[in-house]
């Protein structure tokens, strides 16, 4: 786990509060823990960071994006000591899972175009457009997300079909993203995440 730990890159550490998300740096590894500095979190965000807080963080790693569970065990303004799991996940492109979209979509040119999005994964978009999108193009999008994280890429469109049975002509259009970074790629990840979760949790009573 060490190893795997020290071949990724990119990473972001999320803790209970979603918000509060940010990227760190590595400084130390040892077979038990390892040293992380927050570089870019705020006053206010180091509070959702105390001794025993438990985090999720992600990370890109030659085999995709790798994820796990873990506590603080010690907490220093920026500088944190967390415990090294038992177990991680590499979470590969074909699992991406398609949840429902919170937030506010912009297509540059093609705003007054679109009707709705039908759903968001770490890998694309499912859009609904008053007209089609050209398939040979690639989009500037710029993603809004629930927890004020905004992503810059592009869209390409790989499926274009008209809806069929609906009252005014419309089209279904899925679209992968191009040109996104690490970062912003687990960002979209974990969102997913939180939505299953909190679906998940809606359909058991919690």
């Amino acid at each position: 786990m060490r190893e795997i730990i020290k071949k990724g890159h990119d990473y972001r550490i999320i803790p209970e509060n979603f918000e509060s998300a940010t990227i760190f740096e590595i400084k130390n590894i040892n077979d038990t823990d390892f040293d992380i500095e927050l570089t870019k979190a705020s006053d206010e965000e180091l509070k959702d960071y105390q001794e025993g807080a438990e985090v999720e963080i992600f990370g890109s790693g030659k085999d995709g994006l790798l994820f796990f569970e873990t506590k603080i065990k010690k907490s220093d303004g920026k500088n944190l000591k967390v415990s090294i799991p038992e177990n991680y996940k590499n979470i590969q492109r074909r699992e991406y899972s398609r949840v429902r979209f919170m937030g506010e979509l912009d297509i540059k040119g093609e705003n007054d175009n679109l009707i709705s999005v039908e759903d968001i994964s770490a890998g694309g978009l499912k859009l609904i457009m008053k007209k089609p999108l050209q398939a040979n193009k690639d989009y500037e999008i710029k993603i809004k997300l629930i927890n004020n994280l905004t992503i810059n890429c592009l869209l390409h469109p790989v499926r274009i079909e008209e809806q069929e049975g609906t009252k005014d002509i419309s089209y279904s259009i899925s679209g992968c993203y191009k040109n996104i970074s690490s970062i912003d790629r687990i960002a979209l990840v974990q969102y997913s995440f939180k939505i299953l979760m909190e679906t998940e949790n809606r359909e058991n009573g919690r």
